[in-house]
């Protein structure tokens, strides 16, 4: 087996990019079962949805951490490392554990001669780390839609469904039903599924799969419940209560009142687990889990005076419940969005929501290949009247609303998880930027 760089082992996955979105599970079968099939090592906690996937693995990963357990989680896409993807109790995959993996995975690929895509790839990686330092439990993040994503090989009885919406039609339908249909089906045979209620149809379909499957149906809002603590935005405090737990004044860290519903499905399907392998996970773990939870890029504030916020809204449900918690959560003057997105993203709604939220937009083009042109959203905004200008630079536009915004004001960078990343990145590194903004304390929170 040929040795590689860690440039040339990023150098080969990215260049795996190209090969786009292969929804289908020949492949990557293919590979795992010569590697030995290490995606049957560990049970899973398996989680698809369109929103709040994340957040919800991160919340999983940190009350099985906190009770004990050795977790492997592995999400996507990342910020700014290929690392992030692949992590164990929170540790990201080191430069060497990347170089590695990368080396016997290609070496697999290369023997039995078929095509493979940078996420298959990506997959493979996971459950083959996972298997090597023998994790006691993964938490899964489905890719795209769930049927037939190279996550649902992944062994394990437990499903989470998060909040559903329109995504990417082109692959996963146009109806509800039928988006709805393609993520519910990753629930096992005889498992157990956790999911928010939702609309009728979409209760109705992920009913319908389950009964199939003999599997049992735990709805969000109907088996088990959150009340969020009255007059609390910051900290949201919530008591959790199912047939035979009531947790109260449990403190989300994650930023947004959506978060409730993410941390009640998490702690719902980790106490399933502890039950079902004769563990019990202790209330300690459960608040001190739900409390240090962290998770980059969602509804993040890096700094303040003015506020800024990170978030990767990318479709219009997320625009929406973005902007909705901002305007609970903080007080400011103006709001600057600094946004930008991919072009199979729903911008024409995405932008039709902010524009009731921005006083001004500034549109930016991230550094990657699928990034729609600013000038379009121009086009948009100008149907709505709304004040915006293009800079295409990321950077530019950051030191561009650092030269306008006010101590007071908000600025909000959104759009796609690259533009995120992208601006966490420069924020992060420009020292320009440490002596001009506050750091994150003393914020204009309301409530």
């Amino acid at each position: 087996m040929a040795t590689l760089t860690p440039e040339e082992a990023l150098n080969y996955l990215y260049s795996l990019i190209p090969k786009g979105i292969k929804l289908g599970l020949k492949n990557i079968s293919a590979v795992l079962n010569e590697l030995g099939n290490p995606q049957l090592n560990t049970p899973s906690i398996h989680i698809a949805g369109t929103n709040g996937k994340g957040s919800t693995a991160a919340f999983c990963e940190s009350i099985l951490r906190n009770a004990g357990y050795k977790v492997g989680l592995y999400t996507s896409p990342h910020l700014n490392h290929f690392g992030e993807r692949i992590q164990i109790n929170r540790i990201p995959l080191t430069e060497s554990e990347v170089m590695q993996l990368v080396a016997k995975i290609k070496n697999v690929v290369e023997n039995l001669k078929i095509p493979i895509t940078f996420f298959e790839f990506g997959t493979a990686m996971a459950f083959l780390h996972f298997a090597e330092q023998e994790t006691d439990i993964n938490v899964i993040e489905v890719g795209m839609g769930g049927r037939l994503d190279a996550t649902s090989l992944c062994k394990g009885d437990i499903t989470i469904i998060t909040s559903i919406a329109k995504e990417h039609t082109s692959y996963l339908g146009n109806k509800i039903e039928e988006i709805t249909f393609e993520k519910a089906s990753v629930i096992k045979e005889g498992g157990t599924v956790f999911a928010v209620k939702g609309i009728k149809k979409v209760h109705e379909v992920i009913k319908n799969i389950s009964d199939q499957k003999s599997a049992n149906a735990q709805f969000l809002g109907e088996h088990f419940v959150f009340k969020k603590t009255p007059g609390k935005n910051s900290p949201l405090l919530i008591t959790y209560q199912n047939h035979d737990v009531c947790l109260k004044d449990l403190e989300i860290s994650l930023t947004g009142g959506f978060q409730a519903s993410n941390a009640a499905l998490a702690l719902s399907a980790c106490m399933h687990h502890a039950r079902r392998t004769g563990k019990e996970i202790s209330e300690q773990s459960i608040r001190t889990g739900l409390k240090n939870t962290s998770w980059a890029g969602r509804m993040e504030v890096i700094s303040s005076r003015p506020t800024i916020l990170l978030d990767i809204a990318h479709n219009p449900a997320a625009v929406k419940e973005m902007a909705k918690s901002a305007q609970k959560l903080f007080s400011y003057t103006r709001v600057f969005v600094i946004y930008g997105a991919m072009k199979d993203k729903q911008s024409d709604e995405m932008l039709q929501k902010l524009t009731s939220f921005a006083d001004h937009f500034i549109l930016v083009r991230p550094n990657q290949e699928r990034s729609e042109n600013p000038t379009r959203f121009k086009r948009i905004l100008k149907k709505y009247n709304a004040s915006c200008e293009v800079i295409k630079s990321i950077p530019k536009a950051i030191r561009k609303v650092k030269q306008t915004a006010l101590s007071d004001d908000m600025v909000c960078i959104t759009g796609s998880i690259f533009t995120v990343g992208e601006a966490k990145q420069y924020l992060e590194n420009e020292s320009d930027f440490k002596t001009n903004f506050s750091p994150s304390t003393g914020l204009h929170l309301n409530g």
